[in-house]
């Protein structure tokens, strides 16, 4: 893992950072946030304000119930140290979990929630499944619409078919650009195989906040981030209020990026599969050398999520708040094999192999390039046996465990009831003056399909969002940080004059 800026930093101790229980929504806002620009990032009148407790005294939960499939999204968390939990270890830091994590399925919800605008679940497909509003293009755009290969200032609402794919072009079809970074995870370290042989695939998207900060800055080519002075701060989500004068604030909703993993499913072999996964009809376009090896060419494949992280930059968190769901039947935790107490099928680990099994969440024995061809099929007898490497403190664990729980309830017998939170990483010292991360809580996070091969244990190099984002840089000379994305680092030479 790079550590190409990041001088003073204190990881560690996440649980024990003094002063964490005076840490809420209503804090100061921290040094570097910026305020909303109206032109880049219009306000919204629809922000969700649900808080994590209704604060009564004693508090009482807020009830997990279909009211919150039609709440929208958050515009920024809204938590507090005191709540629900009020004895054992540390309950600030439980009651703050808690509240980031009740964000987290709110954002799930809301992201996932038909882009038609019905109810989530309530789709045409098997399981209730429809195109999410975070593949409508009016939403949300993927970073191959974005970085333009030749440097181009790109245009919001604009769909790019290639040629070659536009003879399988139809409604709803989603346009995948292949590059190393959707075979390959991050830093190179390798694809993931699924136990059909096929490889795992990768997509990253942004709302159009983030959309028009990039083209209102120039930061859509490497020759418009050498040009940008200062820092590059993304607009910051806030919720609709009053400020100290009783006048009021309007909601914003900030800079957000969504990372999504899939498998490749067969509609003939995995049928009985098709309800208890999200899924999206696509081409998957091979541009050819450089990019790939293979190529020109465009393929068809239906896809099934398995994995979702989103960013997302809001007033009280300008290291961002990410949020991380997975399929349930991904991969087992280390313990469930300890135990033996395994499901009898996982995407990306067999139960049966029980001699010669490959090395847990190693990468494939063949030595790089691990380039796909068309059939996107791995060559070779190699399927990744991934293990959850579970490093998140038992407290985590289990709030998350108790959330995920009654949240799931409410979206049974869809397709969602498949996907479970593995936990939220937030700043705990946001404004921290010795720490540019925050004091990530908790520490370490990992998804086994994002990041299967950073499991591990090591402050700034294992499973850590805000420590891994933290690294990512600009094009300029010198480089720069560029706030918590590797987006731009995506950026391409113009070819043209801008």
């Amino acid at each position: 893992m790079r550590n190409l800026h990041l001088l003073v930093v204190s990881v560690g101790g996440a649980l024990g950072v003094v002063g964490l229980l005076t840490w809420s929504a209503s804090a100061q806002v921290p040094a570097g946030s910026t305020p909303a620009d109206d032109k880049i990032n219009p306000p919204v009148s629809n922000c969700n304000t649900i808080p994590d407790t209704d604060r009564k005294t004693p508090a009482t939960a807020t009830p997990i119930t279909e009211d919150l499939l039609t709440s929208g999204q958050p515009c920024q968390q809204n938590v507090s140290p005191t709540g629900l939990v009020t004895s054992g270890p540390g309950p600030g830091m439980a009651n703050l979990q808690r509240g980031f994590d009740f964000y987290s399925w709110l954002t799930f919800i809301a992201m996932n929630s038909p882009a038609d605008g019905k109810v989530i679940g309530h789709g045409p497909r098997p399981g209730g499944d429809a195109r999410t509003k975070w593949e409508d293009l009016q939403n949300y755009r993927p970073l191959a619409d974005v970085m333009l290969s030749n440097g181009d200032r790109p245009i919001w609402g604009t769909r790019n078919v290639p040629d070659l794919c536009k003879p399988h072009d139809g409604p709803g079809k989603m346009i995948f650009q292949l590059g190393e970074e959707a075979f390959n995870q991050p830093f190179k370290t390798g694809p993931l195989i699924d136990q059909d042989g096929n490889y795992a695939l990768f997509d990253i998207l942004m709302n159009q906040p983030m959309f028009d900060f990039i083209v209102d800055k120039g930061l859509y080519s490497r020759q418009g981030q050498r040009q940008v002075d200062g820092d590059i701060q993304f607009p910051s989500g806030n919720s609709p209020g009053k400020d100290k004068d009783g006048k009021d604030i309007q909601g914003h909703m900030g800079a957000i990026m969504l990372k999504v993993s899939y498998r490749i499913l067969d509609p003939v072999k995995n049928a009985n599969l098709l309800s208890q996964f999200h899924t999206s009809d696509a081409l998957i376009y091979f541009p050819g050398p450089p990019a790939t090896k293979t190529g020109p060419a465009c393929v068809e494949k239906k896809l099934g999520l398995v994995g979702f992280h989103v960013g997302h930059k809001t007033k009280f968190a300008p290291q961002w708040v990410w949020t991380s769901f997975e399929h349930v039947s991904n991969a087992p935790d280390a313990a469930d094999v300890a135990s033996g107490n395994l499901l009898p099928r996982y995407n990306f680990f067999s139960a049966a192999c029980k001699t010669n099994c490959p090395v847990k969440n190693d990468t494939p024995p063949q030595p790089p390039p691990w380039d796909p061809d068309e059939s996107l099929k791995f060559k070779g007898e190699y399927r990744s046996q991934v293990i959850r490497e579970k490093l998140i403190p038992g407290f985590v664990l289990k709030e998350v465990a108790d959330l995920n729980t009654p949240f799931r309830a409410l979206l049974k017998g869809t397709v969602w009831e498949n996907y479970m939170l593995l936990a939220t990483q937030w700043p705990s010292d946001n404004g921290s003056h010795t720490d540019p991360l925050g004091a990530p809580a908790p520490t370490y996070l990992a998804n086994t399909t994002l990041e299967t091969y950073s499991q591990g244990k090591i402050p700034l190099a294992s499973s850590s969002c805000m420590a891994c984002h933290g690294n990512a840089t600009t094009h300029h000379v010198p480089a720069t940080p560029s706030d918590f994305t590797f987006i731009l680092e995506k950026a391409q030479e113009a070819k043209k004059a801008q």
